[in-house]
């Protein structure tokens, strides 16, 4: 009398998905009790993580066998087993390795935390040495962490002060001391060849102590609040459990000669789920998740048997390889059992699993698009009999998890929708109310996502009481800056003003060794010869810090060509005459509010036969302007307007006098040029020239107001382009895919 359902889809999210939905309608439409639910699968170690994390994210109550799977793939137990091999082998304790116990329970930071740090500890560095080259970050973080794992008592670099103006990054700096003080009394353990099971109480105690993470507390107390976060903590729990029983039976194993490094050795091999006999008994109601072998002997009102794929059911490997223990039957060694009755016993396993079922029996399986892609079992049949149109297949994920975050999704996006009718808008915000006063009996709110004060992207925009330039001073400004506020402001806003900017790369090195070289060249401190500039790179390329050889050894040929193509550019152009090299200016231009102040350098200036400046940019990027934005290329157009605001002036008279500038008033500019150093042929660099902007009110000025205005007003949209593959705050952009925010 029962239902049989065949259901594929188009992902194993999504087939997850559809599972979960299955699991929650039976029991909230249906009333089958979670304890009479049970999904089954063909392996545990693939399919059990993702299944048990997709159904304990949608609301369901979840059981999984503390012996389903390997112990170290726990994510409980994860950061304990991380600081356990960072104790037993300090060249392991790297700068990710750091920062992830730094995010961990153990030490409970949070990324904003570690970034307040490190900017303090790149402080530090500086005023200490303002010459040294900047330290990442994370190799700070390491530092320090390492400093207070060898001596708890070390002088700290900041202040733990609640004032002051490292106050920002005490509660980062808290987090380090934590997991120095942990990684200190472990190894201090370790030394003295304690077991480990004592070393992993050292670490656990510590972080209940005062001073540390709180994080058993949090556990205990979120295990006894219920709920589907105190679900997630009793597992938390019964996986710490397991991991201290499984440290006391090794050691009783062994007598206790193992130690921690083959403790870690031993969970990290274990392939297999663990001793069946440590397994507890089912906590609660709870949907069980198991292997269809466990499933034997039990049954469920309803039953979900999912990732029936091919090659993973039937699973026609061969049993026992290594040592061909199949092969050994009472008389001697037989030939290994063919494919067809590996089928065989596959197909008697698929059997118990689907007489799992009592009253209703569904079997899920993704089918793609894709030729290549996962296709259902050929076992499917086998439950259609002869109606495989039976078969349904569901596109896309559920339209509405049937679960409370589902709801106040719901009810959020109807109550705040203009096109929705007056009085439907109005129930959706009585039944938020109503969820959002719910409170259980110790008194915490039951569905805190209901109330509206805490929805993002509904309170009106702020404004800061001090403004991000000072309002009555001219805006000071550069030719790169504008280049990178007109293509990006949300950009420029994030790397000049927010100071976000990652630290000086490789790549910006390599242009400030091109660049010095040029400037002696061109100022005849430096013969304008191959093998002296040779000599000057080789004494600095070592301090660039590259990654790998490799790179090393690739960046120093181009350095030396790229130095080859300037001389050659130098040396090979008797119409124009060398005005001045790195020349500084800083002059003001009459648009916006107060005006914009640039500064800068010139590169290059130099002269034509009709005494017209050109201005020349030495570049060592790899890639070209294209053709249609040189014309209007924001950099070298703010060269052309400094020449005409008088950025020569201040040149000495001598030199403008022996080029033919004229003594009063700005010269003609007959346009600028981009040097491109890395690219050429036959030895000479590529050469893409800017026109002459021409007189008046240029495109120029107008984008200087633009800018101007950005900043006064204080908006800087992105601007999704072709530099957003290569940008350092992807992550913090509402353009792209990894920083937009998710709106009701």
């Amino acid at each position: 009398d029962g239902t049989v359902e065949v259901r594929t889809f188009d992902s194993e999210s999504a087939e997850y998905a559809h599972i979960a939905d299955t699991l929650r309608r039976a029991h909230l439409e249906q009333a089958v009790p979670w304890d009479d639910m049970a999904v089954l699968v063909r392996s545990g170690r693939r399919s059990v993580p993702p299944l048990r994390r997709a159904l304990s994210a949608a609301g369901v109550p979840v059981e999984v066998a503390g012996d389903e799977l390997p112990l170290h793939e726990e994510p409980a137990v994860a950061p304990l087993l991380l600081l356990l091999g960072a104790v037993v082998d300090p060249e392991s304790l790297d700068d990710q390795t750091v920062r992830d116990l730094l995010l961990s329970p153990l030490a409970d930071a949070d990324p904003a935390d570690l970034r307040r740090l490190g900017r303090a500890l790149r402080r530090v560095e500086r005023e200490a040495d303002p010459d040294v080259r900047p330290t990442p970050s994370s190799t700070l973080l390491r530092e320090l962490v390492e400093t207070l794992a060898a001596d708890p008592g070390a002088p700290l670099p900041l202040s733990t002060s609640s004032s002051g103006r490292d106050a920002r990054a005490r509660h980062g700096l808290t987090a380090v001391v934590r997991l120095g003080r942990l990684l200190h009394e472990a190894r201090a353990l370790v030394d003295a060849q304690a077991s480990a099971e004592v070393v992993l109480w050292s670490v656990w105690s510590g972080t209940a102590a005062r001073g540390g993470s709180g994080w058993p507390q949090r556990l205990e107390s979120a295990a006894l609040r219920g709920g589907d976060a105190g679900r997630r903590a009793d597992a938390d729990l019964d996986v710490v459990l397991a991991l201290f029983a499984a440290a006391e039976r090794i050691e009783d194993r062994f007598a206790g000669r193992r130690g921690v490094e083959n403790f870690l050795a031993e969970l990290r091999q274990q392939q297999i789920p663990a001793d069946t006999l440590a397994e507890k008994g089912v906590r609660g109601p709870a949907v069980r998740v198991l292997t269809a072998h466990r499933a034997k002997g039990l049954q469920w009102r309803l039953v979900v048997v999912a990732s029936v794929q091919e090659g993973v059911w039937p699973d026609v490997r061969r049993r026992g390889s290594l040592l061909q223990a199949d092969r050994l039957e009472r008389t001697g060694l037989v030939d290994a059992p063919p494919a067809a009755v590996l089928v065989a016993e596959e197909r008697r396993l698929f059997y118990v699993a689907c007489t799992r079922a009592q009253e209703r029996l569904v079997v899920t399986a993704v089918r793609s698009v894709l030729d290549d892609g996962p296709q259902p079992s050929r076992f499917l049949t086998d439950v259609l009999g002869r109606e495989p149109e039976r078969t349904e297949h569901v596109a896309g994920r559920p339209p509405r998890p049937l679960s409370v975050p589902g709801l106040v999704a719901q009810l959020r996006c109807v109550a705040v929708d203009p096109a929705r009718p007056l009085e439907l808008r109005a129930a959706a915000a009585r039944r938020l109310a109503v969820l959002a006063s719910a409170t259980a009996d110790d008194g915490h709110r039951l569905v805190p996502a209901a109330d509206p004060d805490r929805w993002w992207g509904l309170l009106e925009p702020t404004s800061a009481p001090v403004p991000v330039r000072p309002s009555d001073e001219p805006l000071a400004f550069s030719g790169s800056q504008l280049s990178e506020i007109t293509r990006c402001p949300l950009k420029w806003f994030l790397g000049h003003e927010a100071k976000a900017d990652v630290a000086r790369t490789t790549a910006l090195g390599f242009g400030s060794i091109v660049h010095v070289l040029a400037d002696a060249v061109a100022r005849e401190v430096l013969p304008a010869e191959p093998e002296a500039l040779e000599e000057h790179i080789d004494a600095v390329w070592a301090e660039l810090g590259f990654e790998a050889v490799w790179q090393s050894r690739a960046e120093r040929v181009a350095a030396s060509e790229s130095l080859r193509r300037f001389l050659v550019w130098h040396t090979t152009r008797p119409e124009r005459t060398l005005v001045a090299s790195e020349h500084t200016f800083e002059v003001e231009v009459p648009v916006g509010e107060n005006g914009i102040h640039l500064r800068g350098s010139f590169d290059r200036v130099e002269v034509d036969p009709d005494g017209a400046v050109h201005i020349a940019d030495l570049k060592t990027s790899k890639s070209k302007v294209s053709r249609d934005d040189l014309p209007t290329h924001p950099q070298l157009g703010v060269y052309q307007v400094a020449v005409r605001e008088g950025a020569l002036a201040s040149l000495p008279p001598e030199v403008g006098a022996r080029v033919g500038l004229p003594a009063e008033g700005a010269p003609a500019v007959a346009g600028a040029e981009l040097v491109m150093l890395r690219m050429g042929k036959d030895g000479s660099p590529d050469i893409q020239a800017q026109g002459t902007i021409g007189d008046g009110v240029t495109w120029v000025d107008e984008a200087l107001a633009t800018a101007d205005s950005h900043v006064r007003t204080e908006t800087f949209p992105a601007r999704p382009g072709e530099s957003c593959r290569f940008c350092s705050f992807r992550r913090a952009c509402p353009a792209t895919d990894e920083g937009r925010e998710v709106l009701p």
